[in-house]
């Protein structure tokens, strides 16, 4: 009859070994879980408390984050320019009494009343409201840039917890499998059937997990007041247990991600549309220099005349007049031109390294992300099926003789540390993703791709 297998003697010992792990573990999840909801953050608390769904995130993030509500702001404070900038100047009004009357045939000059309205270059006007446009076309831009750092910074914490929380399982699992063979390993000794070295590499495995146990769920917190950041609600808000994105390796190409990160790339387009700006800025510029017309209308209040039946006795004059500034100075006026042209150079240039930049930065994240999948593969294909076979033959030869212990426990820290890997290489190809659709502006378009 074949001899029981060490497996089925963890089921019988584990419970007890358990005991010390079980008041760690829950006296973490206490201290993470213990928080006293303000009636702002009640809704949060419930909608997150039990699972955490990445979509949902992103929209709580988007509808409640500080930085999105000043991004949008700006851009509508950017609209309100536009009636400034295109309306005619203000008109002036003037009052003036005379201190000293002055006498004339129709009577004495006490007061005068005059109002005058400026008037730009024909087409100045128009061309001040094209710059004000492309301003708001770039914070209209630079808002949805908000907006997509602010999910891909979500979507970088989230995968990131997504492994912790996992790699929990999967390390507390393993403490209770070494928990059980440290029991058996020191029967067996008492027993004269195992080596010391059996007990001590037992105990040493157990008392690594046990820290490793520690430090995770002390990174899991770090990463829960980090969403709870992004979500704009206090860091002590509870938060439940994150739904893994499916593992789909993309199927597009170098060449196709940089055509589409040149076109969509927000700062790519800010920069666009900063030199589309600037060459409007030049037109303005010239017709700022051409000169500007006046209007003045005026009246000043007479008296009635000393002489009896004076013709015109209390008339008040009216005047009308017309000026025109006289833009001399050839040297301003050019300077202007010259600056807003130099301007458009200088937006210009910084576009072309802001592309040459995105070439760079995508040729490193394109690597990052293949290697991720890379070391999937492996581990899911080659490694851990290997590592798997190996605690067979090591269970196997547990049953033969005491020193296969050491062996067993060598064997299932391989597997362990080939599984954690896997999840390790699973979370930085997601978090890779992330950055990659920084780059490119937002999801990356596949459909070109079988």
């Amino acid at each position: 009859m074949r001899p029981v297998s060490l497996r089925h003697q963890v089921t019988a010992i584990v419970i007890g070994s358990m005991l010390v792990l079980g008041v760690l573990v829950q006296t973490e999840a206490q201290g993470m879980a213990q928080t006293t909801p303000t009636p702002e953050q009640t809704d949060m608390a419930t909608l997150f408390a039990e699972t955490l769904e990445l979509p949902n995130l992103i929209q709580v993030a988007v509808d409640r984050n500080p930085k999105v509500k000043a991004a949008k702001a700006r851009w509508q404070a950017t609209i309100e320019q536009y009636p400034q900038v295109t309306a005619l100047p203000d008109p002036m009004f003037m009052y003036g009494y005379f201190l000293r009357s002055v006498e004339t045939r129709v009577g004495p000059q006490r007061h005068r009343i005059s109002f005058s309205q400026a008037f730009p270059y024909p087409g100045t006007l128009d061309a001040a409201g094209e710059v004000v446009k492309k301003a708001v076309e770039i914070e209209r831009v630079k808002h949805e840039q908000v907006i997509r750092d602010l999910i891909v910074q979500l979507k970088l914490s989230y995968h990131e917890l997504a492994y912790l929380q996992r790699a929990v399982e999967l390390t507390r699992q393993n403490h209770e499998l070494i928990a059980a063979i440290l029991a058996i390993a020191t029967t067996r000794y008492a027993e004269g059937k195992a080596i010391l070295n059996d007990v001590l590499k037992a105990q040493s495995q157990l008392a690594q997990l046990e820290y490793d146990l520690v430090l995770l769920a002390e990174l899991q917190r770090v990463e829960h007041a980090n969403i709870n950041g992004i979500l704009s609600v206090p860091s002590t808000t509870s938060l439940g247990a994150t739904v893994p994105v499916a593992y789909e390796p993309l199927d597009v190409t170098l060449a196709d991600i940089e055509k589409q990160a040149l076109s969509k790339r927000q700062e790519l387009r800010i920069a666009a549309l900063t030199i589309e700006k600037a060459t409007k800025g030049i037109a303005l510029a010239e017709l700022q220099t051409k000169p500007m017309l006046k209007f003045d209308l005026m009246t000043v209040e007479t008296g009635e005349a000393l002489m009896f039946d004076a013709p015109g006795s209390g008339k008040n004059p009216f005047s009308i007049g017309f000026g025109v500034t006289i833009p001399w100075s050839s040297l301003k006026n050019s300077s202007k031109v010259r600056q807003a042209q130099q301007n458009r150079e200088t937006v210009t240039a910084s576009k072309r390294v802001l592309e040459d930049e995105t070439r760079v930065a995508l040729q490193k994240i394109y690597f990052r992300l293949e290697n991720a999948r890379r070391l999937v593969e492996l581990y899911e294909t080659t490694l851990i099926p290997q590592a798997g076979a190996a605690i067979e033959i090591a269970e196997t030869w547990h049953q033969e003789g005491p020193k296969s212990i050491a062996g067993f426990l060598e064997t299932q820290s391989v597997w362990l540390n080939f599984n954690l890997a896997r999840l390790r290489a699973i979370a930085d190809y997601q978090q890779n993703l992330a950055r990659l659709e920084k780059l490119v502006g937002g999801k990356i378009d596949d459909s070109q791709n079988p």
